[in-house]
Order: C-alpha cells, then sequence, then structure tokens
C-alpha cells in the first residue's frame, strides 16, 4: 500500500517531492487500487482523468465515469482531443457515463447511503462493463465524485460511509477507482479530523500541486 498520508487538509498542497515522485500520479497507481486526488485546477484534474479513462479504452479495457454534467463534458472534449472516437467505446458498453448527483438520489435515504441500494445500483453496472471489456478479460477503470458532492453539502459523514461502501464493493469485484475531491471543501481546522478519516479509506492519497497543463 502506498499512502501519502498529510496531517492536514493544508498538508495536502506540502507533501513532499519525495513521495510525489514515487507515483508520478495516480494514473499509474495499478490495478486494484482506490486513489483520491485533491485538486485545485479543474484542468489537472480532466488532464489526468483523461489519461486514467484513455489508457482503459484504448487497451480494450472499460471505464465508468460518475460526475457532473461539467466535468463529464470536459473529459468528452478532452478525450475527442486526444483522439477517441467515444461513440465505439459507448456502443460497446466500455464507457459508461452517470451523473453523480442523480446517481446519488437513487440510494441515499435520510440522509446516507442504503447500502443494499448502493449494491443494488452499482454492481450490474461493474458486471456488465467487467463482461464487455476484452472479451471479459479486461480491467475496469472508475471515477466518482459522488463523495465530493456529500461533502461539499456538509453531509461529511456520509461521504465517509459512501467510501466505506466503495471499499466493500472491490472485495467482491475487481476493478480500480478513483475519487476526487476540491480543495475548496477542505478549508478551515474543523475538518482535519474528517480530512484524515478519507484518506484512510484509499490506498493512494495525491495531493494538489500547483502546476499547470494545457488550457490551465
Amino acid at each position: 500500500m502506498e499512502l501519502l498520508q498529510p496531517k492536514s487538509a493544508a498538508d495536502a498542497r506540502r507533501v513532499g517531492s519525495r513521495e510525489c515522485k514515487s507515483v508520478p500520479d495516480w494514473t499509474l497507481a495499478g490495478d486494484r487500487v482506490h486513489v483520491v486526488q485533491f485538486y485545485e485546477n479543474d484542468n489537472l484534474l480532466i488532464e489526468l482523468l483523461s489519461r486514467f479513462v484513455g489508457a482503459a479504452l484504448v487497451t480494450g479495457d472499460s471505464a465508468i465515469v460518475v460526475a457532473t454534467e461539467r466535468h463529464r463534458l470536459a473529459l468528452a472534449g478532452r478525450l475527442r482531443a486526444r483522439g477517441f472516437d467515444l461513440a465505439v467505446p459507448e456502443r460497446q458498453q466500455r464507457y459508461i457515463q452517470f451523473d453523480a448527483a442523480a446517481t446519488l438520489a437513487k440510494f441515499m435515504r435520510r440522509g446516507v447511503p442504503d447500502p443494499a441500494l448502493f449494491t443494488e445500483l452499482v454492481a450490474p453496472v461493474i458486471e456488465n462493463a467487467t463482461r464487455a471489456a476484452a472479451g471479459g478479460r479486461g480491467r475496469l477503470a472508475a471515477f466518482g465524485e459522488m463523495v465530493a458532492l456529500l461533502w461539499a453539502d456538509g453531509k461529511i459523514d456520509a461521504a465517509l460511509q459512501l467510501e466505506e461502501l466503495w471499499n466493500r464493493l472491490a472485495e467482491t469485484y475487481a476493478f480500480s477507482l478513483c475519487c476526487a475531491y476540491p480543495m475548496s471543501g477542505f478549508l478551515g481546522n474543523p475538518h482535519a479530523a474528517p480530512f484524515l478519516k478519507i484518506c484512510a479509506q484509499h490506498s493512494h492519497v495525491f495531493p494538489a500541486e500547483r502546476r499547470t497543463v494545457a488550457g490551465s
């Protein structure tokens, strides 16, 4: 396990270069991992996400993206700019998109995620996408922003519960998952303890970095 463990939300910007160089970015973290990317720049997130999804699609694997409309459109644009014809993997059911808020609403009950409803909703999607990948022998890359929406809405315990549900699902199904949180949601000391709990739910933690990418 490679866990870059900041001591506070502010420390996510200051993790030393030695640790960061061990895995240049989460797109190279490996298989069957659960990584979290904290970010300040949407363009950086979309660039990393396009590598993550693009690497899966180009090798015949599958990708599931559960994100906001803005990020889904930005990702599609970045992938097309890199030469991907998304109509092909979409037709093959290897590239599947969902709206984060609409998906979240399907399994939230009384402000918290319902474990049974979550599994009932997500497990078949993972199974179908895995079967579609390289004749059922491929890998699955998944990206989700539902936890970030819960956090932004002040539902910190619900976000932690959802992270735990993803980890339980990974005990049954083989997939690599990345979650992403904007650093704007971690301003202020009251978030320090929950921030560390979020980090602890992941196999790899990648801090927000002050760097630029094309278009940023």
